[in-house]
């Protein structure tokens, strides 16, 4: 006995399967780029260092995002 499977749902799977590769790339890229702030915040002037903390602020804050998205 065969099930049939709505067209839609097998769409709605497959761009599911795309956002969730797109978005695990992303989270990827964020925590490459929190990484080299990281690395680039200890070398940096003491001028710098209150511009640089808030971007790494602002990359956790987009790293714990995406990651609940997952």
């Amino acid at each position: 006995m065969a099930e049939i499977i709505p067209f839609q749902s097998i769409l709605q799977a497959r761009r599911r399967q795309r956002e969730h590769a797109c978005l695990q790339t992303c989270v990827a890229a964020i925590e490459h780029s929190l990484k080299v702030h990281l690395e680039e915040f200890t070398a940096a002037p003491a001028e710098e260092k209150t511009a640089r903390a808030s971007k790494i602020r602002k990359l956790g804050e987009l790293l714990e995002y995406a990651s609940h998205l997952l």
